[in-house]
């Protein structure tokens, strides 16, 4: 649990010792407890209240049990097809080869790796548990993520019995915290092996690979190996355990764990006799080799299972290579075999399966002679973040490398590369021959492109995408199809738990290799009202089969519930509809609940696949259960099914309007966040929590109001109940908290705009920063419109709240906290909140109103909301009959996010400081209503010695390498903040006796009097020849406007003189709006001084882009 340490403090001096003063300790006495759990009691006490709940008898209802066989149904001696995702493989070995299994989730989604090995190893009378490859029983310990994790793997691996078999199951995010521990295991020699899901939920809980987070663990002295299908999951996982028993190493066996738990795929698993035979004749090396002869024990375990270090994919005449982690490549692999196969494009993929110990030799070696260019993949945010690991290896390689002609290498980097496809791959290829960074997460990568290849294969793939609230039918579907020995269908599972209106799971069948930019042949759509959530067609093919749930019968009855967006690309598509209403057939053939996946599963049978279709399906399950005394044979109901099926499908023609409706420019999403559904839990907290209308209950994200001393509690017993504390516990990355010194006006009071000079104490805060970095401050929303709000909205600001997070911990915060410091309550709702906030409303004229502005036809409406910058609070009093309870209302705000500003100070002439250059923004609405930034406005008013949330993002706005080489800067208004940093660091380099270089500074404002910032300063940094010319642009100081281009253009030669010959680095930062003008006055000069044309000069400077030394920061 988190809770603020201020208010618990607070809270416990107010309720337990009133009378004692603020600056007074409170000392945790006996009777300091037993007040608080008396209090807990008697509110326990005073709140619990009877219930009662009606509950209907379905046990007469027809279900089905499933025939599907588990990973461990048949012979021990034979090996095993089955079907299922890389979590439940590697769950397999590892059960297999261990006789203690120590499983860390950290923080993950409800499907971890590990979470099967709990029921194998529990041991009951119905059920015995499942013994290990040796005929042993196999101990499973769960364990939270803490700093120095591992203590617990060290201790059983030190206890008398040495010989135990020891295996951790983990995700990337809890192995950063046993890095330590791991460089000790790799000392010893113990032969640990450790399989890790890559990936991370974020703070909106979308979950995303995290694949180079391993690399974390890469100077650890343990090996890295990688698998990225279900099927290598397998086999790594085996030549993980025989390796590290080899070589007496750790060893790390990580994969992409967002494709772990959502790829189901076809998987031959090895018998446990047959895998414990294996593990018997591998031998321990006699001699402990070193880290790096381990590589040949590795190389060689991998040729047993026809795999490589390194795997070589595409064009054997590339010219373009392309290099990533064995397990982020399955996709990309996919998609570069069929660009060179169907679009002739020389293009390969290089894909790194053994990392640790690295060879140069190996890389080099399967390096087509042809290449000319590496592109590196790598995961990041896009923004900035170059030279990786893989990066670095890389380039060392080719550095020290014996090739004649050394390629170049290139930085291309997504958060993941599941959206790439085949006709990505020359735009790809476009981009990298003109640049040394590509950003993968910006259009034209972004943009959903269909597989051009897809066309041109012989045997056509097919595919399937179904929409619902669950994938058992999916999941069915596929087994369904497997039964046809030729085929090789998997499923990818997309599922979004936090959806308004309860989850939604969207689930691709294919038999191709990638989902990425291929289109479905049957669209499944079980809950119709997704239709205007959803762009469900996007990726249909022309004529492809849609099967709508409902009971209509004409194409009149449906036009009201389709949206126009849907009718007219459904006759664009002509697609064959159809209806059938599920739950209706269900009701008549007297199915329970849990079994009308049945029916869908009938559709789809009698659309697709409808030869024995009664015979394939009856082999899906084992038997019929019903307390009906005349017991159902199988086959019969299977028979009845599909009979009502045939009789209630039925097929929609297409009406002629639909192709001539008009329809809105809002862009739908095509899949739903990955957001991945909780398991359910029926010994939930049994307190009462509010949730949004139609949002199914998971174990996080839910609120309830509690009271002070249930927090008070909770810190005063750290240890028991896990609590910590911290500033913003919902923010999920670093965070500093510094202290404000000094809150400057640089303008004058009477100016109209006020632009001033704060500095912040960072003594205590251990906060770094990088020249050229921006600070990003988490602003407070106006303590005085919060307090107004809670009195109106009938809240007390002391009350607690307590919010459910990840991992099923809580933060407890004031509501006074929770609307000042972390909602953006004054800020603009999007239309998700407007319909979810009509679902509160009582009075119908709202709620028709709320749901009239986010339909298509109030769009006009809803625009000019937008312009007028409605907020949250003003929608609440608008429409007031509207009344969310406090509970549910927090978690339909969103969070307040950071702003960033250019940091204006070098940490070498301001240690232990951190300066920032700000303007405050407030504007006046079109009805005349004055609006304020939301961060200017609180650090505009901040206090001498307030403390202030901040967290520091990096930037391209850097020094050049040389202190000599010249720097010229171009800043527009607060567009100086950074370079007062540069003059800064140049100052200090130049009074410690070093070599400076020219330093030009460009500077354009309105007028001198009033918006000449930090002019004194840069008067005497130019007398002192730290700055060796400076042009001042003052815009409105005489009848024509000058501007700094016009500087620029007189100061030609110079500028030309400076960026050509002596290697200068050119800055602009500030708004957009003068970059052609800037980019103009240098070509200007290099057209007149350098003896080149227009065409050429435009050229030149945007290979000084690509070299970073004409570098842009505007907005």
């Amino acid at each position: 649990m988190f809770t603020s340490a201020a208010l618990v403090a607070a809270l416990v001096k107010s309720k337990v010792y009133p009378s004692i003063q603020t600056n007074e300790p409170v000392i945790l006495s006996k009777q300091v407890l037993t007040t608080v759990a008396d209090l807990v009691v008697q509110e326990d006490a005073a709140s619990t209240t009877g219930s009662q709940a009606t509950i209907v008898d379905q046990d007469i209802l027809i279900r089905l049990q499933s025939a599907v066989q588990s990973l461990f149904a048949g012979s021990e001696a034979d090996n095993k097809i089955r079907i299922t995702d890389a979590n439940h493989a590697v769950d397999y070995v590892a059960h297999c080869l261990s006789d203690i299994v120590f499983i860390y989730p950290g923080i993950t989604t409800d499907a971890y790796l590990g979470q099967a090995l709990k029921s194998w190893a529990s041991n009951t009378l119905d059920t015995p548990a499942i013994r290990n490859g040796q005929g042993e029983l196999v101990k499973v310990v769960e364990m939270e993520t803490r700093t120095g994790a591992l203590t617990a793997v060290q201790g059983a691996l030190a206890e008398a019995n040495s010989s135990k078999t020891v295996t951790v199951l983990t995700s990337s995010q809890a192995l950063l915290s046993m890095i330590p521990n791991l460089h000790a295991l790799a000392i010893a020699r113990q032969p640990v092996v450790f399989h890790v899901a890559s990936h991370y939920v974020d703070q909106d809980l979308v979950a995303h690979s995290n694949v180079d987070a391993v690399l974390a663990a890469r100077n650890t002295g343990a090996l890295l190996l990688a698998s990225s299908t279900v099927q290598e999951a397998h086999d790594m996982s085996l030549v993980a355990h025989l390796l590290s028993r080899a070589v007496q190493l750790p060893v790390i066996h990580y994969f992409d764990g967002v494709s772990a738990s959502r790829d189901i795929q076809k998987v031959n698993l090895l018998s446990y006799g047959r895998i414990a035979a294996l593990a018997a004749a591998q031998s321990v090396e006699q001699s402990k080799k070193s880290y790096a002869e381990a590589y040949a024990t590795a190389k060689a375990l991998l040729a047993q299972f026809d795999y490589k270090p390194f795997d070589y994919f595409g064009d054997a005449a590339a010219e373009t290579v392309l290099v990533t982690l064995g397990a982020s490549s399955s996709t990309i692999a996919t998609a570069v075999s069929r660009a060179s196969k169907f679009l002739s494009t020389r293009v390969g993929l290089v894909s790194v399966r053994l990392y640790r110990p690295w060879s140069e030799a190996d890389l080099i070696a399967i390096l087509p002679k042809s290449a000319t260019r590496l592109v590196v993949l790598e995961e990041g945010d896009g923004l900035f973040a170059f030279n990786g690991p893989l990066f670095l290896d890389i380039a060392a390689a080719i550095r020290f490398s014996g090739l004649s002609v050394k390629p170049r290498l290139v930085t291309a980097q997504a958060s993941s590369f599941h959206h790439l496809n085949a006709s990505h791959m020359p735009l790809l290829i476009d981009q990298a021959s003109q640049a040394t960074f590509v950003d993968l997460q910006t259009a034209p990568f972004i943009v959903t492109l269909a597989d051009q290849t897809r066309e041109k294969e012989e045997k056509k793939e097919w595919q399937a995408s179904i929409w619902d609230s669950s994938a058992e039918t999916a999941l069915q579907i596929v087994h369904l199809l497997h039964q046809d020995t030729t085929s090789a269908v998997q499923a990818e599972i997309v599922s979004d738990a936090l959806h308004v209106g309860g989850p939604v799971i969207n689930t691709r069948l294919t038999t191709a290799k990638s989902t990425a930019g291929s289109q479905v042949d049957y669209l499944g759509i079980h809950d119709t009202s997704l239709i205007r959530e959803y762009d469900v067609l996007a990726l249909a093919k022309p004529k492809a089969v849609v099967v709508l749930n409902g009971p209509w019968k004409h194409g009149d009855d449906i036009e009201a519930h389709l949206t126009n967006e849907f009718k007219l690309k459904a006759t664009q598509l002509d697609i064959k509809l159809y209806t059938i209403d599920s739950a209706r057939v269900a009701h008549e053939l007297g199915l329970h609940a849990s079994a009308v996946h049945l029916v869908w599963e009938a559709v789809f049978g009698l659309l697709v696949q409808p030869l024995d279709l009664v015979k394939r399906l009856t082999a899906l399950y084992r038997a019929v259960v019903s307390n009906e005394q005349d017991k159902r044979d199988l086959k019969t109901v299977v028979s009845e099914v599909v009979e009502k099926v045939t009789a209630e499908l039925t097929a929609i023609e297409l009406l002629a309007p639909w192709t001539i409706l008009e329809i809105n420019d809002e862009v739908l999403p095509v899949a739903p966040l990955n957001r991945p559904v909780g398991s359910d839990n029926d010994d939930d907290d049994k307190n009462k929590k509010s949730q949004i209308p139609g949002e199914e209950e998971s174990t996080g994200g839910v609120a309830e109001i509690s009271k002070w001393h249930k927090a008070a509690w909770n810190l005063m017993f750290k240890d028991a109940f896990q609590t910590t504390e911290s500033a913003r516990p919902d923010i999920h990355e670093p965070t500093y908290v510094v202290r404000l010194t000094e809150n400057r006006r640089l303008t004058a009071n009477s100016y109209d705009r006020n632009v001033f000079h704060l500095e912040f104490d960072t003594t205590d805060s251990n906060l770094t920063y990088s020249l050229g970095d921006a600070l990003g401050v988490y602003g407070h929303n106006d303590y005085d419109e919060v307090r107004t709000f809670l009195e109106w909205y009938g809240l007390k600001e002391d009350d607690v709240i307590l919010i459910g997070g990840e991992d099923g911990k809580k933060e407890a915060r004031s509501l006074f906290q929770l609307f000042s410091q972390t909602l953006d309550f004054f800020g603009r709702p999007s239309k998700k909140f407007y319909e979810t906030l009509a679902a509160f409303a009582t009075d119908p004229k709202e709620r028709d109103q709320l749901l009239f502005l986010v339909s298509p036809e109030g769009k006009e409406d809803f625009k000019k909301r937008v312009e007028e910058t409605v907020t949250y609070e003003d929608l609440l009093r608008e429409f007031g009959s509207a009344r969310p309870p406090v509970e549910a209302l927090v978690q339909m705000v969103a969070p307040i996010k950071p702003r960033h500003y250019s940091i204006a100070s070098s940490q070498k002439m301001h240690p232990g400081q951190v300066h920032l250059l700000v303007v405050a923004v407030d504007w006046e609405t079109a009805k005349g209503k004055k609006r304020f930034g939301q961060c200017t406005r609180y650090m505009a008013d901040m206090k001498i010695g307030t403390q202030v949330t901040v967290s520091i993002k990096s930037s391209v706005m850097k020094l050049p390498p040389l202190d000599t080489q010249p720097v010229i800067m171009a800043g527009l208004g607060t567009g100086m903040a950074p370079f007062r940093a540069f003059i800064q660091e140049r100052s200090v380099a130049k009074a410690a006796g070093k070599e400076v270089g020219p330093v030009v500074l460009y500077f354009g404002s309105r007028n001198r009097r009033n918006e000449y910032l930090y002019g004194e300063e840069l008067e005497a940094y130019l007398a002192d020849g730290v700055l060796s010319h400076m042009g001042l642009a003052f815009s409105r100081d005489q009848v024509e406007k000058v501007y700094i281009q016009h500087k620029m253009k007189e100061d030609a030669k110079m500028l030309s003189d400076y960026l050509v010959n002596k290697d200068g680095h050119f800055y602009l930062c500030g708004p957009t709006w003068p970059v052609p003008d800037v980019k103009d006055a240098l070509v200007y000069g290099l057209e007149h001084h350098t003896n080149i044309d227009a065409a050429k000069a435009s050229a030149l400077i945007e290979e000084w882009k690509e070299k970073e030394k004409y570098i842009l920061e505007v907005y």
